[in-house]
């Protein structure tokens, strides 16, 4: 694919120091379910000043070409897993580090499966293989019956479902304005496409992938947080050949939304070590 076409479709834009004047690697910013490039504001903009970023939208969210989104190769999470292997190669980036946050960061497992060396590392914000619970010993936060009445919520009342799930997964309670932010960008999304997004990625089950991934993972995480509970944490810990794990000093799943520097400091810190 041309990178014009890739760049359009994408919405590709390119921050901090150009990436063939520095020794450093890139970072991949890739953001989650419900969202745009613009949640990651102010953690990008600290990033940028030591390291070449690239952002993007997930086709169909933000400013992609909504003209190029085929919802049949979207019923997987392997569709979006293909696009990131686009990026990366399109783009000739030289092993860049993939920074996901939530469901991204399965699409990135599943695109480093697709290509030999594709990330030189994964740093994952609330990531989850599975978020429905599974009978016995796995547990992903939710009961199918949950997943199915957001989606019937979504597609009831968008408005709705923005302003109840907002504040609840950004759990900053003092800070309303957060979740306000959250709810504008929750609802600035399509509504039918959020929702088929929504449900491929809560009916996502790539536990089966996780053995094979041999890329270093360090996971971000939050002790509280409603869509990935602890128990997630240490299935991955346990599962992924190369993992570490690191708790933020964060609330909620949006933790560059609700402490940027924090998520900041560990992406920095994370890259450090994979250098």
């Amino acid at each position: 694919m041309p990178q014009d076409t890739l760049i359009n479709r994408h919405n590709i834009h390119f921050l901090g120091p150009d990436a063939a004047s520095t020794s450093r690697p890139t970072l991949l910013l890739a953001h989650g379910f419900g969202c745009d490039q613009q949640i990651w504001g102010p953690v990008a903009q600290i990033l940028a000043q030591e390291y070449p970023l690239v952002l993007f939208d997930h086709m169909g969210c933000g400013q992609s070409d909504i003209s190029a989104y085929d919802p049949s190769r979207y019923t997987h999470l392997s569709g979006y897993a293909d696009d990131l292997v686009d990026i990366v190669q399109g783009l000739k980036l030289e092993r860049p580090i993939l920074v996901g946050h939530s469901v991204s960061s399965a699409i990135a497992w599943l695109a480093s499966l697709k290509a030999n060396d594709l990330f030189r590392q994964i740093i994952a914000i609330g990531p989850s293989p599975r978020y429905i619970n599974d009978s016995p010993g796995y547990v992903g936060g939710f009961e199918e019956h949950d997943v199915q009445e957001m989606i019937d919520l979504m597609e009831r009342n968008h408005f709705e479902w923005a302003g109840y799930l907002a504040p609840i997964v950004m759990a900053a309670g003092n800070r309303p304005a957060l979740a306000d932010e959250l709810r504008q960008t929750f609802l600035n999304a399509d509504p039918v496409i959020s929702r088929r997004f929504a449900q491929t990625t809560f009916r996502s089950d790539i536990r089966d992938e996780l053995p094979k991934v041999t890329v270093p993972t360090l996971i971000l995480y939050c002790e509280q947080d409603v869509i990935v509970p602890l128990e997630v944490i240490d299935y991955l810990n346990q599962t992924l050949p190369n993992c570490t794990v690191k708790k933020l000093d964060a609330t909620g799943h949006y933790p560059h939304m609700s402490n940027p520097p924090e998520v900041a400091r560990a992406v920095l810190e994370g890259v450090e070590h994979a250098i």
